[in-house]
């Protein structure tokens, strides 16, 4: 009765997924009508010497270390602060908001709050004598820009799933602490936090993989610009395979390593967390 269902599952993962490795040793580009040549590890060579596959790389690693960080602190924080205060369905629902706006309705509403002349944001700067800034018209404002819009439509996921497990904390441990004298920052610190780091590790794993596939917003809002300071690795790997390029050798190279980076990362995250609750066994 499953064979229907795994011929299917085969047919629609394993086999784009094999046949991406494939060409990723070929030469193969649609814009031509050649065929496929074998090239080997030409096309995996040939990305250490292209520069805007290094600066997506940069760029990505980037909003990697920038992003996702302050993602994870600013969740926790609004996770505690909202917890039994007044109004807190009220707050809660609203702070949802960002991360259900479709990225496409997101990534115009940024664009039009990024506009030089007339964009609210440099208007409401201007009040603070501020001068206008082109947000998207220099590589550190557009990079921090694009760091800015992921901050705003994800934190709330974090928030969300910390604020959950905040919840279903057993409210008595924490209750006889104050009983014996512990303050709010002792009885985070030494109980709630120990017993939320592993929620937290799986909702870093999961921005970890989001953030390097980062495409959406960035096709929106800057388009990769300016040159290709905002060029994410996914967004590179859209403009050489579909947009531009058509180049499906050298894509699914791109791709390949994508999928090694995004397998280390998450492995290194899995073997940290057992290796500390080793040691702290």
């Amino acid at each position: 009765m499953i064979l229907p269902l795994l011929v299917i599952l085969l047919g629609l993962t394993m086999y784009p997924f094999g046949y991406m490795v494939y060409m990723s040793f070929f030469r193969y580009s649609l814009a031509s009508w050649e065929k496929p040549q074998f090239i080997g590890f030409s096309n995996y060579r040939d990305i250490l010497r292209d520069r805007t596959a290094i600066s997506s790389i940069d760029f990505t690693v980037l909003l990697l270390a920038v992003a996702v960080p302050l993602e994870i602190l600013l969740g926790m924080a609004i996770a505690f602060l909202l917890r039994d205060t007044f109004g807190e369905r009220v707050f809660r629902s609203a702070l949802l908001i960002p991360m259900m706006v479709p990225a496409v309705v997101a990534g115009i509403a940024w664009k039009m709050l990024y506009n030089f002349e007339f964009g609210p944001v440099n208007y409401f700067l201007s009040l603070l004598g501020i001068p206008k800034i082109s947000w998207l018209g220099t590589q550190f404002f557009s990079r921090l820009g694009v760091i800015l819009i992921d901050v705003w439509q994800w934190t709330p996921f974090v928030f969300l799933v910390l604020y959950a497990g905040l919840q279903s904390l057993p409210r008595d441990i924490v209750e006889a602490s104050f009983v014996d004298g512990a303050s709010g920052f002792s009885a985070f610190r030494y109980i709630e936090f120990p017993l939320l780091r592993p929620l937290l590790f799986v909702v870093l794993i999961i921005r970890v993989i989001d953030a390097l596939k980062i495409f959406d917003i960035v096709y929106m809002v800057t388009f990769g610009g300016p040159g290709s300071s905002t060029h994410s690795y996914s967004f590179y790997i859209y403009k050489v395979g579909v947009s531009f390029g058509w180049d499906i050798g050298y894509a699914s190279a791109l791709s390949v390593l994508l999928l090694i980076a995004v397998m280390l990362l998450v492995n290194l995250l899995i073997r940290g967390l057992r290796l500390k609750e080793t040691l702290e066994l």
